[in-house]
């Protein structure tokens, strides 16, 4: 039996899934991707995935964090530098060209993904790149924020400006409700107060309550949650702290694209599968461990998740694959678009790959 094909963001209900298996073993090879898009980006034809992100890469400092997993130290072979190591210095000249850029993506849709380093580790830089976005209503037909919560602990200007600009949400990185196992594995700097597992709740708690739903992030590692017991615990905290969703993230599948570092050994020695969670959760027999419920699957071009209720909390398991992800970028189709602190525009994470133009005058 093989799986059938998802189109772009099709959600497969739960009734309509007679083995499970069939589509964790096909994972993101069911996508079938969209016909692409044309567009004209600094004088060039471009083709570009429907539903395309947009990420200003947010750099204003080095980051705050120093999480053993960082997807943002992985160093590719076809990469000269990283993005994470140049931090945006001119705020005017930066803000200007992304301004530029807004403009030439009009009539597009896109979403904004405000990822990076840490976008909450500057609020001056956070509230002014606010501020533009204000100035684009029609621009982005989703906002996410993705943080350690960081700026939004300390800040407290920070929760209402997103509310005000209409983020979707704020996805809250925590790997693990102790404090002293999370510090060990996401390292923040000593002088962050988010590291605590107070402010930590308090942060959740006034962020929600400015009107910002908080989608907590989990990344399953050997380190911290790596079994269906402490996922469950993590769940119960969550629905203590009146999270609504929460997501647990295998570490991406890094294949041969990257050099080995300290980051890929860190990876390498703690991954856990998620597979192996799934599988038991609920196995091609159709029966869920007791409290849990499927509720659907879905597919992208580079991840597969399965989602479940389990009492109040919708719950998604993922697992990914950068190499899958590198492939869909080499396509001829951009599958992303990233605004680099050198106010280059590219279709990748790498700010000397695909890249499509500078937005300096």
């Amino acid at each position: 039996m093989t799986a059938e094909r998802f189109s772009p963001n099709q959600f497969r209900h739960a009734a309509t899934i007679d083995a499970p298996r069939v589509y964790r073993d096909g994972q993101w090879r069911t996508f079938e991707p969209p016909a692409p898009v044309e567009r004209t980006l600094r004088g060039r034809r471009w083709l570009l995935r429907p539903g395309i992100t947009f990420t200003p890469y947010a750099n204003p400092t080095r980051c705050n964090a120093h999480c053993a997993f960082c997807s943002e130290e992985l160093q590719r072979l076809d990469a000269t530098r990283l993005s994470a190591h140049t931090v945006i210095a001119d705020y005017d000249r930066y803000f200007s060209a992304l301004d530029r850029a807004f403009a030439e993506l009009a009539g597009l849709s896109i979403g904004l993904s405000l990822s990076g380093l840490e976008a909450t580790s500057e609020p001056e830089w956070l509230l002014r790149l606010l501020s533009l976005i204000e100035q684009h209503p029609a621009l982005f037909a989703e906002k996410v924020l993705y943080s350690n919560g960081s700026g939004l602990c300390v800040d407290a200007r920070i929760a209402p400006a997103l509310a005000r600009v209409g983020f979707d949400r704020v996805e809250l990185s925590r790997a693990h409700f102790d404090a002293k196992t999370n510090h060990k594995i996401m390292r923040f700097d000593l002088a962050q107060p988010v590291r605590r597992a107070e402010a930590f709740a308090e942060t959740v708690a006034r962020t929600q309550r400015e009107g910002v739903p908080v989608k907590l992030v989990c990344i399953l590692n050997a380190q911290g949650v790596r079994s269906i017991d402490d996922v469950e615990r993590y769940l119960d905290h969550a629905q203590a702290l009146g999270v609504a969703r929460v997501v647990f993230r295998e570490l991406s599948a890094l294949g041969a694209i990257y050099r080995e570092n300290r980051e890929t050994r860190w990876i390498d020695a703690n991954r856990v599968s998620v597979r192996a969670l799934m599988d038991e959760l609920l196995g091609d027999d159709g029966v869920a461990r007791p409290g849990w419920a499927l509720e659907g699957v879905t597919s992208g071009y580079y991840y597969y998740n399965e989602r479940y209720r389990r009492g109040p909390v919708e719950v998604t398991l993922e697992g990914s694959s950068y190499v899958a992800h590198h492939e869909a970028v080499e396509s001829g189709v951009l599958q992303k678009l990233v605004f680099h602190s050198t106010r280059e525009l590219c279709g990748d994470w790498v700010p000397d790959a695909q890249r499509i133009g500078s937005y300096d005058e």
